[in-house]
């Protein structure tokens, strides 16, 4: 069953491998460039018999990535975002002790989506410092009343 893209004439083997091997087009675009879909481009390439390329790795990384959120990032994302750049602690800069069974990274100010802003500890370290510090915010807010 034909329709609009199938019932296509396939444009000559030379044109379409100088567009994807010579400018460097993706399937895509070569498609756009015709009106019509990467399918249909696709299957025109098997039926020219036109090695496709290996598709190449995209950075998606950081703000390469189209999810990412910067400081609206939740909790847990920005918690992951320093674990991946800064690794997993594995000592308590707090107590110095490596024996925990687990280590976390406590946020020092609040300012959460600074990577830099976080100290490995251990988490009685962790629960300790952040008691400490909501104690002390409480006791500013309610001086400054």
């Amino acid at each position: 069953m034909a329709n609009k893209y199938t019932a296509m004439k396939v444009p000559p083997k030379s044109d379409l491998e100088r567009l994807y091997h010579e400018k460097k087009m993706s399937q895509f675009e070569v498609g756009q460039h015709y009106g019509t879909s990467q399918k249909v481009v696709f299957s025109w390439f098997k039926k020219l018999n036109i090695s496709s390329r290996v598709a190449a790795k995209r950075n998606q990384n950081g703000q390469s990535n189209s999810s990412w959120k910067g400081s609206r990032a939740t909790y847990s994302a920005l918690h992951y975002r320093v674990e991946k750049e800064r690794g997993k602690p594995k000592i308590c800069m707090a107590c110095g002790t490596q024996e925990a069974k687990r280590f976390e990274w406590c946020n020092l100010t609040g300012r959460y989506d600074d990577v830099s802003d976080y100290m490995r500890m251990c988490v009685p370290c962790h629960r300790k410092y952040d008691k400490n510090r909501k104690n002390s915010s409480k006791h500013v807010s309610r001086t400054a009343k």
